[in-house]
C-alpha cells in the first residue's frame, strides 16, 4: 500500500471486521455498565456475549478469504488467523458463560464483561499481526487487560497477590520478547515481516550471533507468557488466586493467542534457521511435560492440580513445533499445524468443563481441595459425570477430544523422527492418568464429607457443561469433521 494512500473504512473492515466488533462492543459495554442502575448491570454480560457471537460470525465468514498487504501492511487475514480466531472467540464464549452462571456464588466484579472483551480483542490482533509493532501492541492489550483480571477480588489476599505477580513476571517477559524483537528492527530496518524476511537472507551471515540472541529472546519470553518450564513457577499461585472463570481465560485462550504469536513469527521469520530453534524448542517440549506432570503429583488443591496439567498440556502443544526441524517439508509444516488446532480445539472444551465442575464445587463447599469432591456422584451425578468425561480427555482416554489430538501429535512426532518426544508423551500421559484418578476416586469411591444434601447448579452450568462435553465427545468420536476443515485451510495466505 502506498504510504500517501489513506486507509478506507471498507478496507480496515476486510482486515480488522472481527476485531473492531469485538473492540467496538468492548467500549460500548464499559460505558453501558456505568450508566445502568444497580439492579440491571448483568444486562453488561449478556451484551458481551452478543458482541463474541456477532464478532465469530464475521470470523467465520471471513475463514475461507485471504487479505493481505493490499488492505493494510501490517495485517494478514488468511487461514492461520481465521481458525485462531474461531477458537479463541469460541473460548471466549464459554468462559464468558461460565462467568454468568457462577456470578452470584463468587460475586465477579461485572468489570470482567469488557475486560475479557478488550483482551481478546489483544489476542486476536496476535494471530494476524505481520507486523512487529501490531503484534506488540496485540500482546499488551491481551496481558494488560489479563492483569486486572487476575486481581478483580480486590479484597481477597490471594487475588491480589496473583495480580501482583502475574503484573510482574508478564511485564518481565513482555519486556523480554520487546528486547529480542528490537534487535530485528536494529538489523533489518523495518518492522514489517514481509521486509524483515527478505533482509534476514542477507543479515545471517554478518548479524549471526545479534539474530540468535533475538530468537532466544522472544522464546524465554513466550515460554514465560505461556507457563513453559522451567518459567513456570508463577502459573500455580496466579491461577490459585484468580476467579475461576479468569483461570479457565489464563490456560485456555492467553496461551493459544501467544502459541500464534511465537508459530507465525518463527515459521515466517526464522524457518530458515529451523534445525536451531526447533532443537530448544524439543527440550523445552520434554522439561515442561515432564515437569507439568510430576508437579501436579505433589498438589491437593484442585485448582493447583489443574494449573500444572495445563503446565503438562502445553509441553504437547510444543511437540508439532519442535518437530518443525531444519528438514521438514511444507507437508510436515501443514500436519504440525493440524495437529496444533486441533489439540488446542479439544483442550478448550475439556478444560473449561473442568473448571466449570470446579467452580460449582468449590462454592458448594467453601473448599477447593479434592476432599471436596468426595462422594459427587451422589451428589449430583451429572456434575460427576462431566467432571470424569473432562478429566479421561484430558489424560487421553480413547473416544474424547484429548485422546485423538495427543495421538495426532504422537504421530506428527513418529513421522518427523522424534521419538523422544513421542516416548515422553505416552509416559507422562500415565503419570497423568495417577493424578487425575485421585479426582475420580474422591468422587465415585468415596462417601461424601459432612451433609449429603444434592448439590444443585444453575441452568446456566448445565448449558456450558453441555457445550463443551459435546465438543469433548465430538472431538473424538468424530474428528474428521474438523479435520477436514484444518486440511482444506490455506494457512498462510
Amino acid at each position: 500500500m502506498d504510504t500517501g494512500q489513506l486507509l478506507t473504512f471498507g478496507e480496515l473492515w476486510r482486515s480488522m471486521g472481527p476485531e473492531l466488533v469485538l473492540g467496538g462492543s468492548a467500549f460500548i459495554i464499559l460505558i453501558v455498565e456505568m450508566i445502568l442502575p444497580k439492579g440491571h448491570k448483568e444486562a453488561a454480560a449478556w451484551l458481551s456475549v452478543l458482541a463474541v457471537l456477532l464478532s465469530g460470525a464475521v470470523a467465520v465468514s471471513r475463514l475461507g478469504v485471504s487479505v493481505t498487504s493490499d488492505s493494510i501492511s501490517s495485517y494478514f487475514v488468511d487461514g492461520f488467523s481465521g481458525i485462531f480466531k474461531i477458537l479463541i472467540l469460541l473460548a471466549t464464549l464459554l468462559v464468558i458463560l461460565l462467568a454468568i452462571s457462577s456470578k452470584k456464588a463468587i460475586k465477579l466484579p461485572l468489570e470482567y464483561t469488557y475486560l475479557i472483551l478488550f483482551a481478546t480483542t489483544g489476542a486476536m490482533i496476535m494471530t494476524s499481526a505481520v507486523d512487529l509493532i501490531t503484534l506488540y501492541v496485540g500482546l499488551e492489550l491481551l496481558s494488560i487487560a489479563t492483569y486486572v483480571l487476575v486481581a478483580l477480588y480486590r479484597k481477597d489476599v490471594r487475588s491480589s497477590e496473583g495480580g501482583v505477580k502475574y503484573l510482574i513476571i508478564g511485564s518481565i517477559a513482555s519486556a523480554i520478547i520487546l528486547y529480542g524483537l528490537s534487535f530485528l528492527f536494529g538489523v533489518t530496518g523495518s518492522t514489517n515481516f514481509g521486509a524483515i524476511g527478505g533482509a534476514l537472507q542477507n543479515a545471517w551471515s554478518s548479524q549471526t550471533a545479534m539474530l540468535y540472541l533475538a530468537m532466544f529472546l522472544v522464546l524465554i519470553g513466550v515460554g514465560v507468557k505461556v507457563s513453559a518450564a522451567p518459567f513456570h513457577l508463577w502459573t500455580a499461585d496466579v491461577y490459585e488466586g484468580a476467579p475461576t472463570p479468569v483461570t479457565a481465560y489464563l490456560a485456555v485462550i492467553s496461551k493459544a493467542a501467544v502459541l500464534a504469536l511465537v508459530l507465525r513469527l518463527f515459521i515466517q521469520l526464522f524457518g530458515d534457521k529451523a534445525g536451531i530453534w526447533s532443537q530448544v524448542v524439543v527440550w523445552l517440549s520434554i522439561i515442561t511435560m515432564v515437569v507439568g506432570n510430576f508437579g501436579a503429583l505433589a498438589q491437593r488443591n484442585v485448582k493447583r492440580i489443574l494449573a500444572y496439567s495445563s503446565i503438562g498440556q502445553l509441553g504437547y502443544l510444543l511437540i508439532p513445533f519442535a518437530t518443525l526441524n531444519a528438514t521438514a517439508t511444507d507437508g510436515d509444516l501443514w500436519q504440525s499445524l493440524s495437529a496444533v488446532l486441533f489439540y488446542l480445539f479439544a483442550y478448550a472444551f475439556m478444560t473449561i468443563g473442568a473448571f466449570t465442575v470446579f467452580a460449582v464445587v468449590a462454592s458448594d463447599q467453601a473448599a477447593e481441595d479434592v476432599n471436596a469432591f468426595a462422594g459427587l456422584y451422589k451428589r449430583s451425578p451429572v456434575l460427576a459425570g462431566a467432571m470424569a468425561l473432562f478429566l479421561l480427555s484430558l489424560a487421553g482416554m480413547p473416544l474424547t477430544g484429548g485422546f485423538y489430538g495427543k495421538f495426532m501429535i504422537f504421530l506428527n512426532a513418529f513421522n518427523t523422527g522424534q521419538y523422544a518426544l513421542g516416548v515422553v508423551l505416552f509416559a507422562t500421559s500415565v503419570v497423568a492418568f495417577y493424578y487425575y484418578f485421585g479426582i475420580l476416586r474422591a468422587m465415585f469411591m468415596r462417601e461424601p464429607e459432612g451433609d449429603a444434601k444434592h448439590l444443585k447448579s444453575p441452568v446456566m452450568t448445565h448449558v456450558v457443561l453441555l457445550l463443551t462435553a459435546a465438543g469433548t465427545l465430538a472431538l473424538g468420536i468424530i474428528p474428521g469433521l474438523l479435520m477436514q476443515v484444518l486440511n482444506n485451510l490455506h494457512w498462510f495466505g
